[in-house]
């Protein structure tokens, strides 16, 4: 599946010849003068917004690797080890060695086990113990970062002082290649770097523009060759900061069982001095929540800045001050969009609503200052990391086969939001080429772009549709309601969940719901520390069973205890759902029998998953998903794993290839978890 590349629109430059003589005295006309005639607009459809394919991205690593962005030649075309990195490149040593070390740290403030390694977690049943980080990862020597993404943002330039062309982000990816007694055996983990550069845009941003116009042949030869000497010209970059987004902590189910698992993801971002020190810079629209709450007079005067830019809050074109901002921040999954540990600003204001102004009627998206506070922690980067995003992150790349073996591969790449996105910022990049200045709106990253969310997708209860100017595709198809079925009532705006009646109850839809009861706030360093203490209280919504007694027609109520967030519908396979005889004839169906865990899988935690997931053929009934209908907040959309015994290999095959998937757990996928890996 290849979303990005499209034909070209043909552009033609028309000239004429030497002009003919008029018949009277008057004097000739300049020869061989060029008339340009009107181009055709270029159609946005034609524009590159990212590159994701596997080929594109390898043939260029050896140009704009990670070693690459840091200034040095890698040695080999593939990407060289973390250990090499660390040798040769003094900043890379002095990010991962602070990296490393706020990584320890904020381990120390959790005060629950927490184990390293796989070999100390193997003494929990079930590898039930919460599991860290293990910062050798950054300087191993079986460890890699992986070009995995790249994506154009010349959208931003709309409010970025003194960058016309915007940005461009090349992302990388944790990954490991380890040799085992019999074999090798690799994955990517949960952990991303975003390389964030500026351009020169000497010839100005309607010609840098053009040059993400996907060539007319565009053959892999011919791509590489139009990027690098196009908008990828490696004399043109300038590398603004490294952003970092790695998961560091993760507590399985068995430790939450009513969250089924939590796990705490690190955000941060860094730049260089002249003698190659990691500079620790501020998050966009971030706020030191602590801080600014132990000082009387910032938090004023953040609420004064707030009351004079609703405006721009409501476009969500905005820059908050430095000087409110926090170097560091922390998000937490699961039920990540509906928890205050990921809504800073409801911490900062909860109680000063009064003090925003009410939206002007030329507003676009937000109708009251509860909506300015939502529209806020939106923009913040917590928000932004746990709203419609798959575990905290907007892309993680396709999967290079040569490292994610069969039962760890994603079917899609990226979040639903990533998705939704290309298709505005294509519109922003082609007005530019066109020498327009496109529209400066941002939506809000819980829109998909859809008439209507589809079955479990999020949406505006009937008790805030009023917050809101339009409902942008968040609202419930006739026949279902749209339903908090995680509330936290510390948050000012509640988003649901479009629930259906238990007539038209379906495989993988959501069946329990709860309230989030408060932990208490952190007093130093960030606001939402201690909110893996914080208790998620449930209750079933259909009454349905939720023991192992399974049925073709009826529904059971997967538990939370069994790693599954707000439990699922779920049932046995019938013959011909086995063999995919449905969802083949027609791709709307929402349920597939796919591959699920149970009692093996767990099983798999505690020893080598490489080899021993590929024994797991237990099949039912669950959600299925593609690029049009992506799967609900804490699933992601699984490749199905055809090559495995018990799986019609062609039929298989065939929805693979067409972009079928099925919705799992997100923390079922191994990439998507930072345990059951080797050592590094």
């Amino acid at each position: 599946m290849n979303l990005l590349r499209t034909s070209l629109i043909a552009l033609f430059l028309l000239c004429c010849g030497k002009q003919a003589e008029p018949s009277t005295a008057t004097p000739k006309a300049p020869a061989d003068r060029m008339v340009q005639l009107p181009l055709e607009p270029i159609d946005h459809k034609t524009i590159r917004t990212a590159i994701l394919d596997v080929e594109t991205l390898n043939g260029l690593e050896s140009t704009h690797g990670l070693a690459s962005m840091l200034g040095l030649t890698p040695p080999t075309a593939t990407p060289p080890s973390n250990a090499w990195l660390t040798e040769h490149s003094p900043r890379w040593a002095a990010l991962s060695a602070h990296l490393g070390q706020r990584i320890v740290s904020i381990a120390t403030e959790i005060q629950r086990d927490l184990v390293v390694n796989h070999k100390d977690a193997v003494r929990w049943p079930a590898g039930n113990v919460g599991r860290r980080l293990d910062p050798n990862w950054l300087q191993s020597d079986i460890a890699l970062f992986k070009l995995s993404g790249i994506v154009n943002r010349m959208d931003r330039r709309d409010f970025l002082t003194g960058e016309p062309c915007g940005e461009l982000r090349l992302l990388y990816r944790l990954a490991y290649r380890a040799q085992r007694t019999e074999r090798e055996v690799s994955s990517p983990l949960p952990f991303t770097l975003n390389v964030v550069a500026s351009t020169s845009c000497l010839e100005g941003p309607e010609a840098e523009a053009k040059g993400w116009v996907v060539p007319e042949s565009d053959s892999l030869e011919d791509r590489l060759n139009a990027l690098k000497s196009g908008p990828l010209a490696y004399d043109k970059l300038k590398l603004k900061q490294v952003e970092v987004n790695a998961q560091v902590v993760r507590f399985p189910s068995g430790v939450e069982t009513e969250f089924a698992g939590q796990a705490l993801y690190l955000l941060r971002a860094y730049t260089f001095d002249e003698q190659h020190n990691a500079i620790e810079r501020t998050l966009e629209n971030t706020p030191d929540v602590i801080g600014i709450l132990n000082n009387e007079a910032m938090h004023k005067d953040l609420l004064n800045w707030v009351t004079t830019h609703v405006n721009d809050i409501d476009l969500g074109v905005y820059q908050i001050p430095k000087r409110f901002l926090a170097t560091e921040a922390l998000s937490w999954s699961t039920l990540g969009i509906n928890r205050w540990a990921n809504k800073p600003f409801d911490a900062l204001f909860a109680n000063h609503l009064d003090s925003i102004p009410q939206p002007g009627a030329k507003s676009l998206w937000v109708s009251t200052p509860k909506a300015v506070v939502d529209r806020l922690n939106n923009g913040s980067c917590i928000g932004c990391h746990q709203s419609s995003t798959t575990a905290g992150f907007h892309l993680l790349g396709n999967d290079d086969p040569t490292l994610s073996g069969v039962t760890n591969r994603l079917q899609l790449p990226f979040s639903a939001h990533f998705h939704a996105e290309q298709s505005r910022r294509q519109l922003a990049v082609a007005a530019l080429a066109n020498g327009e200045e496109p529209s400066r709106y941002r939506p809000h990253s819980l829109t998909t772009g859809q008439p209507s969310a589809a079955t479990n997708g999020n949406c505006i209860p009937s008790e805030h549709t009023g917050d809101f100017k339009n409902l942008n595709g968040l609202t419930c198809a006739a026949d279902q309601t749209c339903e908090v079925v995680v509330r936290d009532e510390r948050v000012g705006i509640q988003f649901g969940q479009c629930m259906p009646k238990e007539s038209d109850l379906k495989a993988g839809n959501t069946c329990r719901s709860g309230t989030i009861i408060a932990s208490t706030i952190s007093t130093k360093g960030a606001f939402n520390l201690r909110a893996y203490a914080e208790t998620f209280q449930q209750q079933q919504r259909y009454e349905l069973p939720e023991d192992k007694s399974f049925d073709y027609e009826a529904f059971n109520c997967r538990p939370t205890v069994i790693g599954v967030p707000l439990g699922r519908a779920f049932r046995r396979c019938t013959n011909s759902e086995r063999d995919f005889e449905a969802i083949l004839a027609n791709p709307e169906v929402e349920e597939i029998c796919a591959v699920v865990g149970g009692s093996r899988f767990d099983a798999c935690v505690e020893k080598d998953f490489h080899s021993c997931l590929d024994q797991v053929i237990g099949r039912g009934m669950v959600s299925s998903c593609n690029q049009d209908h992506f799967c609900r907040e804490d699933y992601i959309c699984q490749q199905l794993p055809y090559q495995l015994s018990g799986v019609p290999t062609e039929q298989g095959q065939a929805l693979v290839e067409r972009g079928t998937g099925f919705c799992t757990p997100t923390y079922f996928v191994f990439q998507l978890r930072l345990d059951g890996h080797p050592t590094p």
